[in-house]
């Protein structure tokens, strides 16, 4: 079951209005390896602003390179995914700077183990498909943090990791990383175990040192996300054609990147996108305009034949509860229902400033009712039961028949926090809300939940790799 906001004329219209943007205004490119690369390839190339001007022929035949369906290995083989196959992934939102502690209840600065902890839950959690870190290392200096943020990732959760990484010389280290745990270059681009991305600064810029690190996972093969941040009214115009426009002229330049340097690169169409709170000058996360533009973005990427990642699941809420259940859902549920390869949002709280893992346990629920809604309804004969209606006849009961039970899993979704008991029960049962469900599952996965660690010789590789890193920087 699948919806659209945009019509076939809307995407040759936005298509269009990209182009002109990309030929007339141009990218700022503030990395000059990346600016050769298209000159070679036919832009117009103003050095001294650092401007290049895209034609459409040179981004067409680099976008024709991409592929439109790649893997996402994960260190589990099972665990592994596809983009482009036609399902809806989620992901949890990433690279926040506080936590709401779920053992004291404060909001309090981000460390190396939050990220430990967010990624074993995230391990458990059936609707969480890959990992990123959740939040940023505080503790640990310098931009080495990316490092150790991934090896953290890796230590806890056998499920596909992608992080972001900054500059030339990190981004080798941090593809080395990858090279090892996948079991070498050739492995890493066959079964690529961790994927990476970055962000266009917008409106319409790529600085350098993201540039760089494009340049660096594009050549090894790994799968990257060219992620827009744009924000309507601030970064971009208000109106969301405007602002699809300078999406579209972004993501499509960083992947015309990737291609020219690695033809066949998979890369990935991604937007967190949304407009600003002209009242407070925030980025609103939880915006109704949110879930239609994330909408819109899905079916440009399968325009150009690109798997796609969008914002969804989010909220400007500071803690779990109605307002973020409220907006969670809004958001999420346009871009399922549209067929986005990934919804990235889960353990978002308070405009992606602050992260929650009780919520990323609420988020996984979320997605598994959304991803139910989406499933829509099988019509066929055995779904009409015909014969097993006549069976039963008139004043029946259908609650013991084999249909109902070999249906029941595959028919009908399961929670595992939603409370569907009578008021009476709820009470005696200690009137729990979802949080506090949610909560002692934390606990539970915490405690019994078990990683299959890293070998200890590739650890101690990593761990070699991080030293070196650190010295460095």
């Amino acid at each position: 079951m699948r919806f659209e906001v945009l019509s076939e004329d809307d995407i040759a219209r936005i298509d269009k209005a990209t182009m002109t943007v990309l030929d007339t205004t141009g990218v700022a490119i503030y990395e000059k390896q990346s600016r050769d690369l298209l000159r070679r390839r036919g832009a117009r190339v103003d050095d001294a602003n650092a401007r290049v001007r895209l034609s459409e022929g040179v981004i067409r035949e680099a976008i024709e390179e991409a592929p439109t369906r790649f893997k996402l290995a994960a260190r589990d083989p099972a665990k592994s995914i596809e983009l482009g196959s036609g399902k809806t992934f989620f992901t949890n939102s990433a690279t926040g700077i506080k936590v709401l502690d779920h053992v004291t209840g404060n909001v309090r600065k981000s460390v190396l183990s939050d990220v430990a902890v967010f990624a074993k839950v995230a391990d458990a959690l059936e609707n969480i498909h890959f990992y990123g870190p959740t939040v940023v290392a505080h503790d640990v200096k310098g931009e080495v943090h990316f490092l150790s943020e991934t090896l953290a990732a890796l230590e806890n959760t056998t499920k596909h990791v992608c992080h972001e990484s900054h500059g030339t010389e990190l981004t080798k280290r941090f593809v080395k990383i990858a090279q090892m745990v996948a079991g070498g270059e050739e492995e890493l681009r066959k079964n690529p175990v961790v994927s990476a991305g970055g962000c266009p600064v917008s409106p319409l810029q790529f600085d350098g040192p993201n540039t760089e690190a494009m340049l660096e996972c594009a050549r090894a093969g790994m799968p990257y996300d060219v992620l827009s941040m744009a924000m309507g009214g601030g970064t971009s115009p208000i109106t969301l054609a405007g602002q699809l426009a300078v999406i579209n002229a972004e993501v499509l330049t960083g992947a015309t990147i990737c291609e020219l340097v690695n033809p066949g690169c998979p890369v990935i169409y991604g937007s967190v996108a949304s407009t600003m709170d002209m009242r407070t000058g925030v980025l609103a996360l939880g915006a109704p305009e949110r879930a239609v533009l994330s909408a819109a973005v899905v079916q440009m990427a399968r325009h150009y034949g690109i798997p796609s990642l969008v914002g969804g699941i989010s909220t400007d809420g500071k803690l779990p509860g109605d307002q973020a259940m409220f907006e969670k859902v809004m958001t999420g549920l346009p871009s399922t229902m549209v067929g986005a390869d990934v919804v990235f949002g889960p353990a978002m709280l308070s405009s992606a400033t602050t992260y929650s893992v009780e919520q990323l346990v609420i988020d996984d629920e979320v997605a598994g009712a959304l991803t139910r809604v989406r499933d829509g309804i099988i019509v066929d004969d055995e779904s009409f039961a015909l014969s097993l209606i006549d069976k039963v006849g008139p004043g029946g009961a259908f609650i013991g028949t084999k249909h109902t039970l070999e249906h029941l899993k595959k028919d009908v979704w399961m929670p595992k926090l939603v409370d569907r008991n009578i008021p009476d029960n709820w009470l005696k049962l200690g009137a729990r809300d979802m949080r506090d469900r949610a909560r002692e599952r934390v606990m539970q996965i915490l405690a019994e939940h078990v990683v299959e660690p890293l070998e200890e010789e590739l650890r101690s590789d990593i761990e070699r790799e991080l030293k070196a890193a650190s010295q460095n920087h």
